[in-house]
């Protein structure tokens, strides 16, 4: 005989798992609207200093010039040295994929600098 117990957690339900925090308002915001932006990428100072170096190679790349041929690149070079379990370049590969797929073959109403930015949560800082 097998018992389970179930656990209820007060003030988590289906609907709010679509919720979050707006890091641009700080109020609370829905993950499907595009209120809520990630994290920038985190680079891991562990991997050393070329892998640093590449990830930002890459990320101004993206986020200044809409380059994401380079930022692709730079990010598989970092993946090379960080492995396949970082989730962080593997996030700024989607990024670079998805944003250049919108670049080749654009769609109404979705921007490819806008794509970077709810997959990685990087943008332009000016210049």
């Amino acid at each position: 005989m097998t018992t389970v117990t179930a656990i209820n957690i007060p003030g988590v339900s289906a609907q709010d798992k679509t919720k979050c925090i707006s890091q641009i308002t700080g109020k609370a915001g829905n993950l499907f609207s595009g209120e809520c932006i990630p994290n920038g990428l985190w680079i891991n100072p562990s991997y050393g200093t070329e892998y640093g170096r590449l990830m930002r190679i890459a990320i101004k790349a993206a986020a200044n010039k809409d380059d994401y041929d380079t930022a692709f690149i730079n990010f598989s070079r970092a993946q090379a040295i960080s492995g396949v379990t970082d989730s962080e370049v593997r996030r700024g590969l989607l990024g670079a994929i998805l944003a250049k797929s919108l670049q080749k073959n654009p769609v109404q109403g979705y921007f490819p600098s806008r794509i970077w930015l709810l997959v990685t949560g990087e943008f332009s800082e000016g210049g």
